[in-house]
């Protein structure tokens, strides 16, 4: 068997020619995806309230949930690449339901609407948070820039 191995010496050599990665905080950052979150958020829960007829409620509903809440908090992670950070935000969405569910039944509180809020508060807490992190981040740089 034959074992590939590279010299300490080259492989940081090859590691010092990488133009060296830019930071998280250096990406560029926009308030609308929050916005848009806060904004489906209250979309989602009047098509419960107002009783819209249920095949274009259920495709709402459903495609929110697999989706927004998860990808809300993970935008809070900042991972630059987009994809990376749209599959991990599914993946995050579908284990919040799962646990606003088991929650709700060892509380024996089972609700769908009651669900549904709860996965909206977790969304839009994540929303404010992150427009939280873009007003203190705008603020310094507009206090940088006058110093």
């Amino acid at each position: 068997m034959t074992e590939i191995v590279e010299p300490c010496a080259a492989a940081e050599r090859r590691l010092s020619e990488q133009p060296a990665a830019s930071s998280l905080t250096d990406l560029p950052f926009s308030p609308w995806p929050a916005l848009a979150t806060l904004l489906a958020n209250a979309g989602v829960i009047n098509l419960v309230l107002w009783d819209v007829p249920g095949s274009l409620r259920a495709v709402i509903v459903l495609g929110y949930l697999a989706v927004a809440p998860g990808l809300a908090c993970a935008r809070l992670i900042r991972i630059p690449d987009g994809l990376s950070r749209f599959v991990v935000g599914v993946a995050l969405s579908l284990a919040l339901g799962v646990l606003v569910a088991q929650g709700m039944i060892h509380l024996h509180r089972w609700s769908p609407p009651l669900g549904l809020a709860a996965l909206t508060a977790i969304a839009s807490l994540a929303a404010l948070i992150e427009l939280a992190r873009y007003g203190l981040q705008h603020r310094r740089r507009r206090r940088t820039e006058t110093e």
